[in-house]
């Protein structure tokens, strides 16, 4: 049954064409007309409702053009309008519509392809909310004389090679200083390495690891005291040895092999633990401390300024000095890290000659990601999130884990063998002597094609990159200062009037410059609601459309169309029941 809205302008046309008068009227073709007398509302309707489906659609598309919101299309499909004017506004919405797509093409391309910025964070950072970094001290004599006398076993060892021109062990050495002897080896020189390897046994069962700690001096004989947060530690307790490429070195605020490792066993030694501290609660770079008091772990530093920092006076001994393994170099290497990361000690060091006082002024740098970065791929943001990039060994993502695993495994690959300082799976051995050549050569030529496929990357974006080890999302880092000056110890104690001893004594601080910093913040360029604004307003400035533009398309093509058609069967049939004949409009 048809609604008194239908049935009321249905009524008034129909006895508009039962009048004779009418009927001849609506005989005659509108072309006849002089269409500029003719209202273009009249001949719209007559052409919706009365004409063929081709009138019929194209007087929608005029109606349209007329009420729409988008500039321009009036002009185009106004009926009386001159068709020189139609052009000039056909040429003029071509134009600003190609301008429109390429500005949001260009808008969709910097978000797609660089979709981050880094920038500073609105707000100060307290020193505390971070960890103190995880200082790693590494003696440049590693070994005590009085237990291992490398240079001594050396020289006798090369004189028999010069004499037989061969080792086969003719001199009174037992096993275990054989086994010391090709252990230091590994930690010297590679023109000592390369001096000597061709000699030495290849069979023989050695205990990297455990001869490199049997012979290390104890720590409290090479550093005597440390200070922490303005607490005297005597002894040095609070430091912890630790096994790095450089052999065995001394380390401050790491973590625990439990905290770092997935599985502690992945370490082929045990822990040497810190036990000056109560160590409770967690901490992570993605959510900070939690439920940590004074004695945070890692530690964490409340103040700055020199009182407040890591204090370390470092002692050697003329005796223990070796020109022999590690060249030209006497005193200690100095690295800094974050304590969640391992320390790569082929990077930079601050180096502590020795009879100097060395002062390291702490700059962290810290870096933060919003979690909406996660929308985009790693390979568009240009970094991991922690629960993106599960590593093998370690429990949290870095670049140096990453690195570090990516050399171990190739090592492990060309060579069958992990060297002594390196995490490994279980089962894999130790590298001895005679793989010294094969794990040096793979750490190169591991470089030599990462290199190249950086390289390579630059020209071809889809060129994969082994281990492909970019940042961590969160990341901390230390940049420093260093102020070195020269420490007369023996005149310092002289005037102390104390006993001197035949120490040779350096001294090293490690401090925050200042209780704040400014920390980065790495966020989107915009969002997809920023996006979505700079695409509408781009659009709104060339075409005038807005969301309204598109809902009146949508309505204009679907609803009013639905009606439109609606009415005109209903007018038809009608007029069929009444037998009256239409001429159709073209």
């Amino acid at each position: 049954m048809k609604s008194e809205l239908d049935e009321k302008p249905l009524n008034r046309d129909l006895k508009l064409l039962q009048a004779p008068e009418q009927q001849d009227d609506l005989n005659m073709s509108l072309t006849s007309l002089a269409l500029s007398e003719v209202p273009s509302d009249v001949i719209i309707k007559t052409n919706l409702i009365y004409g063929n489906k081709k009138s019929a659609y194209k007087a929608l598309l005029t109606e349209y053009s007329k009420k729409t919101s988008v500039h321009g299309l009036n002009y185009i499909f106004e009926i009386h309008r001159p068709l020189y004017e139609k052009l000039y506004w056909i040429i003029s919405i071509i134009i600003s519509l190609c301008l429109a797509i390429w500005y949001i093409r260009e808008t969709y391309v910097k978000w797609s392809n660089t979709p981050t910025v880094l920038g500073f964070d609105e707000t100060l950072v307290k020193i505390h909310k971070i960890p103190f970094p995880t200082v790693t001290i590494c003696p440049e004599n590693k070994r005590d004389v009085t237990i291992f006398n490398f240079p001594e076993v050396m020289d006798l060892i090369w004189s028999e090679i010069e004499e037989h021109g061969n080792f086969r062990n003719r001199l009174p050495f037992d096993e275990e200083i054989l086994q010391k002897f090709l252990t230091t080896l590994q930690t010297c020189d590679q023109e000592v390495i390369n001096r000597f390897s061709p000699y030495m046994p290849t069979k023989m069962n050695v205990s990297v690891v455990e001869n490199l700690l049997s012979m290390v001096s104890d720590t409290d004989i090479t550093m005597q005291m440390c200070r922490w947060n303005g607490i005297d530690n005597i002894g040095c307790s609070i430091l912890k040895k630790v096994i790095t490429d450089e052999g065995v070195c001394h380390q401050f605020n790491g973590l625990q092999h439990q905290d770092l490792y997935n599985n502690p066993d992945y370490i082929s030694y045990k822990e040497d633990i810190a036990s000056s501290f109560n160590q409770t609660g967690k901490w992570s770079l993605d959510h900070g401390y939690q439920g940590q008091g004074v004695n945070a772990y890692p530690q964490r530093s409340i103040l700055s300024s020199a009182r407040n920092g890591l204090y370390v006076v470092l002692d050697t001994f003329e005796d223990d000095f070796d020109y022999v393994c590690k060249r030209f170099r006497q005193g200690f290497k100095v690295f800094l890290n974050s304590p969640e990361s391992v320390p790569l000690t082929t990077g930079n060091y601050i180096l502590v000659p020795n009879s100097h006082e060395v002062m390291v002024t702490l700059l962290p740098q810290y870096i933060t990601s919003q979690d909406s970065l996660l929308f985009f791929g790693p390979e568009k943001r240009q970094c991991y999130f922690n629960n993106e990039r599960n590593l093998y060994f370690f429990k949290f993502y870095t670049q140096n884990n990453c690195q570090t695993e990516c050399l171990t495994n190739y090592t492990i690959a060309k060579c069958g063998c992990a060297k002594f300082w390196m995490p490994k799976p279980l089962g894999i051995p130790v590298c001895d002597l005679s793989k010294v050549t094969c794990y040096t050569s793979a750490a190169h030529e591991l470089e030599v094609i990462i290199a190249k496929q950086t390289a390579q990357r630059a020209i071809d974006s889809t060129v994969r990159i082994m281990c492909d080890c970019m940042p961590a999302c969160n990341s901390l880092d230390y940049n420093f200062e260093i102020t070195r000056a020269y420490l007369d110890a023996k005149a310092t104690i002289k005037a102390w009037r104390s006993n001197y001893s035949d120490s040779i004594t350096s001294r090293l601080t490690v401090y925050y410059r200042e209780p704040q910093f400014t920390a980065i913040k790495r966020t989107v360029i915009y969002d997809i609601t920023q996006l979505i604004a700079n695409c509408g307003g781009i659009f709104a400035l060339f075409m005038g459309v807005s969301m309204l533009s598109l809902i009146e398309i949508i309505y204009f093509f679907s609803v009013r169309l639905y009606n439109n058609f609606r009415k005109r069967k209903l007018i038809q049939k009608k007029l069929e029941e009444l037998e009256i004949p239409i001429s159709t409009c073209s």
